[in-house]
């Protein structure tokens, strides 16, 4: 037995507390498909004890879970759904996961041929084992929207299939983000509403750099404009669905609404209006030898005299507007900024068909929250190409330079390879989670005897 299983969890190195996460986390998945397993053989059997209204009530009753729990777990180990029992059999999804796949196919429509209905579970499954289910549950209903739209072209399509959205409850709301909920929301002196507030409302912003380093601001905007930024936050600022039971997002509320500002910023940073200051876009300039750009040097130095970490000038290089000094051993200047060095508004535009957004496993992020990143880094020569760039969030983007993660291009397609700690084969990855909703099969019309195996629904 590995010692990672025996010792206790304050013995262990930082490498073997990961494995055993992952270990367990698999073991818990191949534990719920022993109990769908069991819940099925306890339903054909009948073998509920008297004095119960139903297995539904038994379960919830002996497994102290919700009735609700109780019926969606039923339903699942009722289900006709393989390659999803398969993946959970295996480890490889959660309960979750099986949750929402389960509950989205239970409402597929019926003019589905057999093949239609196995290419749509395999396509959530495919995603499943490579993103959280609340990615999952997004892609399945953009999926049923596809679907809502096609029945008019299926000849003997069922007009009477249920249009209602599935209920998704991985809004992310929560008390910080209610309008109106905020520490601070008093309206400012006209409130907005004062004889001139149409044309010139009454805004504030301050700011200031501190003596860490820094970027400190207070304010505030009319009714109008926070409504706007509210509709920006709320969004971006959701909590992460826990990856695994028992872990939510371990960032507080405080701390998600600073990583939504870091994204807004990021994205109008990039906005090809963005206005300008004698001739051209805000800009720094960083001096730094060429030797230090290349190493693992710790900092560097702007112009304005602050220090940066090296590695984030690196992450920053790869798209921000920002002019490289690079200087020889002599002091001399080798290179002030390359034009080429950031994607042209052709790459980037070639970039969303090809990539169609963020590339990191299970992200699900469209390309205009997405930046090029350099597979082979600028400063180590590599070329501003499309075989050489690769989109990723402002999120993903820092996991790249800052972690273990890499990135290799395979015939125009990005392959993002985990850090040895995650998965010691480092098996390269393959975003799914933008692929195109499987188009229907037109060859056939079903008849009513041949429509596809779902999951019944449990009483």
């Amino acid at each position: 037995m590995s010692t990672t299983t025996t010792l206790p969890a304050w013995q262990l190195s930082d490498r073997d507390l990961t494995t055993r996460l992952l270990t367990t986390q698999r073991q818990q998945n191949v534990a719920y498909a022993a109990q769908l397993e069991t819940i099925r053989e306890l339903e054909s059997r009948g073998a509920v004890p008297e004095g119960y209204s139903s297995t539904a009530a038994y379960l919830a009753t002996i497994l102290h879970v919700t009735p609700r729990e109780a019926r969606s777990r039923l339903a699942q180990a009722n289900g006709t759904l393989p390659l999803t029992w398969k993946a959970l059999t295996a480890g490889e999804i959660t309960a979750q996961h099986a949750a929402v796949i389960a509950e989205f196919l239970a409402d597929a429509p019926r003019w589905l041929t057999p093949e239609d209905y196995t290419v749509a579970e395999d396509t959530l499954v495919t995603l499943a084992v490579q993103a959280n289910p609340g990615t999952v549950r997004r892609v399945a209903t953009r999926l049923k929207i596809y679907w809502d739209n096609d029945p008019s072209e299926m000849p003997g399509a069922d007009s009477s299939a249920d249009d209602s959205p599935s209920p998704d409850s991985d809004h992310g709301l929560d008390p910080d983000s209610v309008p109106g909920s905020g520490p601070d929301s008093s309206s400012g002196p006209d409130s907005g509403s004062g004889p001139d507030s149409s044309a010139r409302p009454w805004r504030e912003f301050r700011w200031h750099w501190t003596r860490t380093g820094r970027f400190r601001f207070t304010g505030n905007v009319d009714h109008e404009t926070g409504t706007l930024i509210e509709q920006l936050l709320v969004p971006l600022a959701a909590p992460d669905p826990a990856s695994a039971p028992g872990t939510p997002d371990p960032r507080t509320p405080a701390e998600r609404h600073g990583d939504a500002i870091a994204a807004i910023v990021d994205l109008a940073a990039r906005a090809p209006d963005l206005p300008s200051k004698a001739g051209e876009r805000a800009v720094a300039t960083v001096t730094v030898s060429l030797e230090t750009l290349q190493s693992t040097a710790k900092a560097v130095f702007t112009d304005d005299e602050s220090v940066l970490p090296a590695s984030h000038l690196r992450r920053i290089l790869c798209d921000a507007k920002v002019y490289p000094a690079v200087l020889g051993t002599e002091g001399q200047v080798l290179d002030l900024g390359r034009s080429a060095r950031t994607a042209t508004n052709a790459q980037r535009r070639a970039l969303a068909i090809r990539d169609r957004g963020c590339t990191f496993p299970g992200c699900d992020r469209s390309p205009k929250w997405t930046t090029p990143h350099h597979v082979v880094h600028w400063a180590n020569g590599g070329a501003t190409d499309l075989d050489n760039l690769a989109s990723c969030c402002e999120r993903h983007h820092r996991l790249l330079h800052h972690s273990g993660w890499h990135i290799v291009i395979r015939d125009g397609a990005v392959y993002w390879i985990p850090p040895s700690i995650l998965d010691p084969e480092q098996k390269p990855l393959r975003n799914t989670a933008h692929n195109p909703p499987p188009a229907p099969l037109r060859t056939a019309v079903p008849a009513v005897s041949s429509t596809p195996p779902r999951p019944r629904r449990a009483s």
